[in-house]
């Protein structure tokens, strides 16, 4: 008798036929985002060299836009110009304020491009005579450059009166600022020029982050490490704390520095028993380096590591020259003590970082201690000023 022949299982014919539809269903879901998104048009030209210079040109633009405006840079300070023949042929010149941060913006810029699978694919700064700062990075894809975006910063008037009176310079950080978005809102409204320290992990801090953009600030987050006496001493929501593995502590860094946003440098919150451990500081540095991040250590403890580590894990390491605060009973005379420290110390070596808290004393003394009178010749300036920041790898 012939051998008969086994027929395959419906089962498995369905199982078979259910997967291939799957599959094709699932091929067709990523061709459509493909189509219909930003990201997925960039990925099929970046990778397919599917699309039209003028899709891309236009979504590029849009990226570049989105993180301008999360800088708080005002659309009518963009100008647009177009050159033939040589890529990348359009140029945009973008006006800064003379207190804005350049890292900032470029930081937002570089964020926006590469939240969609676009990049920075280089960056050039140029500083002229009078202080004024050129920033040009060029945007696009690998091998397509789209779009040359100069950033203008005016720098101050010079002259001889002017030369004649610069006697060093005060990058001023005020930290803080209170206990909800309502007063840190009337802080970052202050006409005097200073960096605002913000904690992370509060529910409004991310609000408080835009606000200092929107006003023009730069800003500061302020990474809650765990203190010698926790809990009883509680930093906030997130800290940091000795226990914690290294891929949890470098998750908490980068969730706090993409929900800040553009910013000057970290600090710490606390972190008096944190700051003296050398494991919980490399998670914390790694993100650091990883982001060109400096880091500026608060009333280092006794015991800190985090000098030494950032020098062998390549981390920009700075501290405060100056801390202020008011005296018991809001008593301004430390202030003037401290601040007559700060200008002599400016004027020695040439400029100074100072920390602020804030309190209803302290904050009524603060007009009369940035008045040009009092200031004598020192100048104001932004802390990216004075902070140095970690070479591109």
């Amino acid at each position: 008798m012939p051998k008969s022949r086994r027929k395959s299982s419906p089962t498995f014919v369905a199982t078979i036929l259910l997967a291939v539809t799957a599959f094709v269903v699932f091929l067709g879901g990523e061709g459509l985002i493909m189509t219909r998104t930003d990201a997925g048009r960039l990925t099929a030209a970046r990778y397919l060299h599917l699309g039209d210079d003028a899709s891309l040109h236009e979504i590029i633009a849009r990226q570049i836009r989105h993180g301008l405006e999360d800088a708080g840079v005002p659309r009518d300070s963009i100008h647009e110009s177009v050159r033939g023949g040589a890529e990348p042929r359009v140029r945009w010149r973008v006006g800064l304020w003379p207190r804005a941060s350049t890292m900032q913006v470029n930081y937002a810029i570089t964020r926006a491009l590469e939240s969609q699978g676009a990049v920075v694919l280089s960056g050039t700064e140029a500083q002229g005579p009078k202080g004024e700062l050129d920033v040009t990075i060029v945007a696009g894809l690998p091998g397509r450059p789209t779009h040359e975006v100069t950033l203008v910063r005016p720098g101050h008037s010079s002259g001889p009166k002017t030369e004649a009176l610069a006697q060093g310079r005060i990058a001023l950080v005020l930290y803080a600022l209170g206990d909800d978005l309502a007063q840190v809102e009337a802080v970052l409204a202050l006409p005097q020029p200073f960096a605002a320290a913000i904690p992370a992990g509060l529910p409004w801090s991310k609000a408080a982050f835009r606000a200092a953009r929107e006003h023009q600030r730069e800003a500061v987050l302020m990474l809650p490490l765990e203190p010698l006496n926790y809990p009883r001493m509680n930093p906030g929501p997130g800290t940091l704390l000795v226990t914690m593995s290294g891929s949890r502590i470098e998750g908490g860094v980068r969730h706090a520095l993409d929900e800040a946003g553009p910013i000057a440098g970290v600090t710490n919150l606390a972190g008096s028993l944190a700051t003296q451990d050398q494991s919980l500081m490399s998670a914390v540095y790694r993100v650091l380096k990883q982001r060109r991040m400096p880091f500026l250590h608060m009333v280092p403890a006794a015991g800190a590591v985090c000098k030494p580590l950032a020098s062998q894990l390549g981390v920009v390491y700075e501290q405060p020259d100056v801390m202020l605060e008011a005296g018991s009973r809001g008593a301004t005379k430390p202030l003037d003590t401290q601040w007559k420290h700060a200008l002599e110390l400016a004027r020695r070596r040439g400029s100074a970082v100072v920390m602020l808290r804030v309190s209803e004393a302290s904050l009524g003394w603060l007009e009369g201690a940035t008045s040009a009178k009092r200031l004598g010749g020192v100048q104001l300036v932004p802390l990216t000023a004075l902070l140095r920041r970690a070479p591109e790898l």
